[in-house]
């Protein structure tokens, strides 16, 4: 199928991904505006709470650092262990989660969901469970299921017997929509994982053809092929970001979207790239681009969620409302006028992010 998009006389093709995740988006859009029409809420996004606890896969694997992170908790013998960079032993049913967990979700050392071919070391994963174990359980269980089953028996109430069932329809198309729009992003990156460890085997490969001296013009042909493949980018420095600004400019209060509701203060960490989250820690503010599905693990320890592009949909957003977290999206140059270190407040009632100390 083609997708075309936007402006008129033109058209481009909108690739499948893309398609999937902007059509998820659409009908969680669409209900929201069924829903307050049909309700007329004080909280405009009171409609967000029913499309919720969906059992989305990022929450999943949360849920299984969780229980690792416990066991650790649970077991100070384990835990010393661990931190003295100890051999975990192959039979114990720890290192039998921990090789489920890299099997399914990959060795969290990579950029890109369900990656093992950057470190292929656990270290980063038994560092982030540490880190967790050294504080008290998060769960998803922000709201009361109950307020959230009460919320659907009076919307659907709202309607005649007749309707009822096309509205319960609506709803949970809408449900399927929002888990859709978050899911999405993991399959694709397992899927980007194969594609980089087939490319790591081809690159190895046409180095032992290389070194052999045989097929050489095989060999090049390939070589070529990809590093038409290799996209990758290295981040900006704050340095280059902020070139040609002037110098004296200091942010205190920066404005973009509420995409989570509530208030917290914490300590900013701005991630530029995947590796800025080893150092992430238990209350930090997390300040980035945007949260890819790959940074999710780190969402437990967060105290807000503060991201430069996106809205109320953007995966972050769905994560941090998942775990009742403050966000705050759509603030421009939040990781360049944001440093890490700095004390942040974020408002996700009104979408303010205000840096510096100060009472909440």
């Amino acid at each position: 199928m083609t997708f075309t998009c936007c402006s008129p006389g033109r058209s481009r093709p909108l690739n499948p991904q893309a398609a999937r995740i902007s059509a998820a988006g659409h009908g969680i859009r669409l209900f929201g505006q069924f829903y307050n029409d049909a309700v007329r809420p004080d909280d405009p996004y009171e409609f967000i709470d029913l499309l919720s606890d969906t059992q989305m896969v990022s929450v999943k694997r949360n849920r299984m650092l969780e229980e690792l992170a416990d066991m650790i908790r649970n077991d100070p013998g384990l835990a010393e262990n661990l931190r003295g960079g100890g051999h975990i032993e192959e039979t114990s049913v720890f290192n039998r989660k921990v090789e489920r967990f890299i099997r399914e979700y990959g060795d969290l050392s990579c950029s890109v969901t369900g990656g093992t071919q950057c470190l292929q070391a656990k270290e980063p994963l038994v560092n982030i469970l540490l880190e967790m174990a050294t504080h008290p359980p998060v769960s998803t269980a922000r709201r009361s299921l109950k307020r959230t089953d009460e919320l659907r028996k009076a919307f659907l109430n709202r309607f005649g017997e007749g309707e009822r069932t096309q509205v319960a329809e609506k709803l949970d198309l809408a449900r399927a929509s929002y888990q859709l729009r978050d899911d999405d992003n993991i399959y694709l990156g397992r899927i980007e994982s194969q594609l980089l460890a087939a490319i790591q085997t081809a690159r190895r490969r046409v180095f032992d053809l290389n070194q052999e001296k045989r097929n050489s013009g095989v060999s090049q042909i390939l070589e070529d092929l990809l590093a038409d493949l290799d996209h990758s980018t290295s981040p900006k420095t704050p340095e280059e970001e902020n070139a040609g600004r002037p110098r004296n400019i200091k942010a205190r209060q920066l404005i973009g979207q509420p995409a989570g509701p509530g208030v917290a203060r914490g300590r900013a960490r701005v991630i530029r790239e995947h590796s800025d989250l080893a150092d992430f820690q238990y209350g930090d503010v997390m300040v980035c681009d945007a949260v890819d599905p790959n940074m999710t693990f780190v969402v437990p320890l967060a105290a807000a969620v503060v991201e430069r592009r996106g809205g109320m949909l953007i995966h972050g957003a769905i994560i941090a409302r998942e775990y009742g977290l403050p966000c705050v999206t759509g603030i421009p140059d939040a990781t360049t006028l944001v440093r890490t270190g700095e004390d942040v407040t974020v408002d996700g009632y009104l979408g303010i992010v205000t840096v510096g100390s100060g009472e909440i």
